[in-house]
């Protein structure tokens, strides 16, 4: 089969590779409809992560797809499903699998798709990858959505679930501040925390593109350069930007909170001062996915959530190199497999 490649810095192909099989009883093979960019995968390609030395290896861990064949443990899914991927690999049984910490799983530590992270699990780029304990880590798509859309439910758009949700629970009217950069999680979060949450919610950027997605959304849109209020109950921080990190920790009220999605690959100075004073609650970390994905799904399928205006171009499969190191891939670009 063919499988994505990054080589380095700004190179992409693709090799044929030997085709993934059933393993474990418990293994699914899924052959992807559409596949799409973590946030993460970008700066990679643009040498802003430590991988670059380790290329080649397979790029990718965000798509939905087709089930094509099943271990004989399986019971939760079948052939010819059409499924959303998590982007962990992760066993669904351990004791932080059981607390939804997936990304924490005890068997498989930080293993993944797409970055060569404790083993080389194949990347979601590729015509068809294996996926263990199946059962767990796919989540079962209805016939009523358009899963290209939803090529980012495995990761990005869970963020968007539980960057949010979890942690305004109980709270009657919270103020929320979304602040984007990445990419594509701002958007998403902005979208949960919109029509989701109760409340008032504010999404602050100073990249014109996304500003006018966020206003597609219908959620309140502020240059971040104007300035931002401080009194928010919870704000989010997709900016990966040191800089703007700091103006997201000033920008809540006492004991309120700060969930950061930003990766920082190099130390980041901040005022714990002011963060002690203000007593701000401030987690940095990765997704857990799977817990959020059955939510997203229940909201997308409702239609309060709205994955297809944050899309930014839909393209063939062999569109993928010559995109993603084009001076302008899109903020989230999905490619399409025909299945």
């Amino acid at each position: 089969m063919r499988a994505l490649m990054f080589v380095r810095p700004g190179e992409l192909r693709f090799d044929e590779v030997d085709a993934p099989t059933i393993v474990q009883a418990t293994d699914a093979l899924v052959r992807p409809i559409a596949a799409t960019t973590c946030d993460l995968d970008h700066h990679v390609i643009q040498d802003k992560t430590p991988f670059s030395p380790f290329g080649p290896f397979p790029l990718g861990h965000e798509c939905v797809g087709r089930v094509v064949e099943v271990g004989p443990d399986c019971t939760g899914i079948q052939v010819g499903d059409v499924v959303g991927v998590a982007w962990h690999i992760a066993c669904g049984t351990c004791e932080e699998c059981r607390r939804d910490h997936p990304a924490r799983c005890l068997l498989h530590g930080d293993a993944q798709y797409g970055l060569p992270v404790n083993g080389l699990w194949g990347g979601t780029f590729s015509e068809l990858i294996r996926v263990p304990y199946a059962d767990y880590n796919l989540l079962k798509l209805p016939d009523t959505v358009n899963p290209v859309h939803l090529a980012s439910i495995g990761d990005n758009f869970a963020l968007g679930w539980e960057t949010v949700m979890p942690t305004i629970a109980g709270m009657s009217e919270p103020k929320i501040g979304v602040f984007g950069g990445t990419g594509s999680i701002g958007l998403y979060v902005a979208d949960v925390a919109q029509h989701l949450a109760p409340g008032h919610a504010i999404y602050y950027d100073d990249d014109p593109v996304r500003t006018g997605v966020a206003e597609k959304l219908g959620i309140e849109v502020r240059d971040l350069r104007e300035g931002y209020d401080t009194d928010h109950d919870l704000s989010v921080d997709a900016t990966c930007d040191p800089l703007k990190l700091n103006k997201v920790l000033e920008s809540v009220r006492p004991e309120g909170y700060v969930n950061s999605v930003g990766i920082y690959f190099k130390p980041v100075e901040i005022p714990l001062l002011s963060l002690y004073l203000r007593g701000v609650n401030f987690h940095n970390g990765k997704g857990q996915a799977r817990p959020a994905m059955t939510p997203i799904l229940e909201n997308v399928v409702n239609g309060n959530l709205h994955p297809e205006i944050v899309t930014s171009g839909i393209y063939e499969w062999d569109q993928i190199p010559e995109v993603l190191t084009s001076e302008d891939p899109g903020h989230k670009p999905i490619f399409s497999l025909d299945s």
